[in-house]
């Protein structure tokens, strides 16, 4: 067991601290993705409920989501209704 533990740590050694002739590889850390930042708006309930609801969404999810608002909107009906 204590030759195990011997060359566990002279690998480990070995790994700290590379031979001087041998070139550092130094791993540039690679840039964390951007974050959409996310805007948060409270829901009015729907009806027969009491309970408003949070939705947290980017802009660009805002923007779809308003735009599907608006076109079911000026169609004059819901698309929940259309299956009716």
């Amino acid at each position: 067991m204590s030759l195990l533990f011997a060359a566990m740590l002279i690998s480990a050694q070995a790994a700290a601290n590379p031979p001087s002739g041998a070139p550092t590889e130094t791993a540039a850390p690679a840039p964390a993705p951007i974050k959409e930042k996310k805007i948060c708006k409270t829901e009015e309930p729907m009806s027969g409920s009491h309970m408003s609801k949070r939705v947290c969404l980017t802009e660009q999810g805002w923007a779809q989501r308003d735009a599907g608002m608006n076109n079911s909107a000026h169609s004059g009906h819901s698309a929940s209704l259309e299956d009716h």
